[in-house]
């Protein structure tokens, strides 16, 4: 049984258009009406024509087709349109999927030798067999199509003689080994032969948890089986082993340049004699009478910021390099920048209030002035209205004289 793509005669990533330019071509040529004279043949050709294109025209049927290609060629069964049997058994491993678990036993090999039934020998072998298998797998599926697209590469297993760097690459790449197979002979029901659309999406549904089952078994098989091999490996304990003794063989020699360092600075210090400026500056003590030239010497060479007094000005130069000295004076400054800050804020303060008082006494001095007005305009009053009613006693005074006069006269 031939491909669907040999009998159009196109290439697998063929769109629509040129599989019905091929179909339209090839049912010319084998239709039984043109071919009458090898009609058997013809309608044979015409009828494997017409099933090619109904598959791969429908895009349903092409992609359950690809899924399925090799499990449909090795049945050699033709895959009919709509559904029909066409050499698919569900949940049927392929032939060339290998047995991993033959490989999980220590009968598979015979002997640590290179040969083909020695350990390197037979488990080479597998590992390139399982890496062509994905090569191919990869070039079937989607990654391929993509930009710059790279094909996978796997570590050869190697041989007895490897070294260590390849040995290490080999396990380190196969211990996260990741498949490009889609795992479609997992499908446990064909689409096309559902009724509805309900019914085919619920077997697309089934048939995708199948596949994510037998990936994630394949998965941990072949994982699985790295590290079996991997502890069985004679070439890791023996390189394993070598860096165990490099490691031991560094950190001795760590740990001897470590005394010998401490042992030199023992030897530095035992040899230590104190600057001539140092002895210079315990000679030059001042005496217990204290003589003011002493008192003044000693004031010079006085830190004010870590409030010591040292004995040489050599001492006191060595001690304004010392980060202590540093340290107290950056303290300092900042009390005496915190303390500056206080005093012109205390100014500033003092200023606002002689300004706030100036205005106070401004505000009040017209009402002051206007009160005293007014006290002297009641006492102005006052006084006026004592002098009128001083006037009034002695007008009425005279009318009584002249009064008195009058009656005299008329006497």
């Amino acid at each position: 049984m031939r491909c669907l793509y040999e009998v159009l005669g196109v290439e697998k990533t063929a769109d629509d258009d040129v599989i019905k330019k091929a179909y339209r071509k090839l049912a010319l040529i084998w239709h039984p009406d043109k071919n009458q004279h090898r009609l058997e043949e013809a309608d044979a050709n015409f009828k494997e024509i017409q099933n090619a294109y109904e598959v791969l025209s429908d895009k349903h049927e092409r992609a359950w087709y690809d899924s399925h290609r090799e499990q449909i060629l090795r049945s050699g069964e033709r895959h009919q349109a709509g559904g029909g049997p066409g050499g698919f058994t569900a949940g049927e491993r392929p032939e060339d999927e290998i047995d991993l678990f033959q490989y999980f036993n220590s009968s598979c090999y015979t002997g640590f030798g290179d040969g083909p039934k020695g350990f390197y020998g037979v488990y080479k072998e597998l590992f390139e067999t399982l890496a062509k298998q994905e090569t191919t797998a990869w070039e079937l599926s989607d990654a391929a199509t993509a930009k710059n697209a790279t094909p996978p590469t796997f570590p050869s297993f190697g041989s007895s003689e490897s070294p260590a760097a390849e040995v290490f690459a080999f396990y380190s790449c196969w211990s996260s080994f990741v498949t490009y197979k889609d795992f479609a002979w997992a499908d446990m029901y064909h689409p096309a032969t559902a009724p509805s659309r309900q019914v085919r999406r619920r077997m697309e549904d089934e048939n995708r948890k199948a596949r994510r089952a037998a990936r994630r078994d394949y998965l941990d098989n072949v994982r699985e089986l790295v590290a079996f091999v991997r502890k069985r490996d004679k070439r890791v304990a023996k390189f394993q082993a070598e860096e165990a003794a490099r490691r031991a063989e560094a950190q001795a020699a760590e740990a001897a340049r470590r005394a010998a360092e401490r042992e030199e600075r023992l030897r530095r210090a035992a040899e230590y004699q104190e600057p001539q400026w140092v002895t210079q500056g315990e000679a030059d003590e001042p005496s217990e009478d204290g003589s003011l030239e002493a008192h003044i010497q000693q004031e010079q060479h006085y830190c004010i910021a870590c409030e010591k007094a040292f004995k040489s000005a050599g001492q006191l130069a060595s001690h304004e390099r010392s980060k202590k000295h540093l340290e107290a004076l950056a303290a300092l400054r900042e009390v005496l920048v915190e303390e500056e800050a206080w005093l012109l804020d205390q100014h500033a303060e003092q200023e606002t209030s002689a300004a706030a008082q100036q205005q106070h006494q401004a505000q009040q001095q017209p009402a002051q002035q206007r009160a005293s007005r007014s006290k002297k305009g009641k006492k102005n009053r006052k006084q006026q209205q004592k002098r009128q009613q001083q006037q009034q006693p002695d007008a009425s005074d005279g009318d009584a004289l002249h009064l008195s006069g009058a009656a005299v006269d008329s006497d």
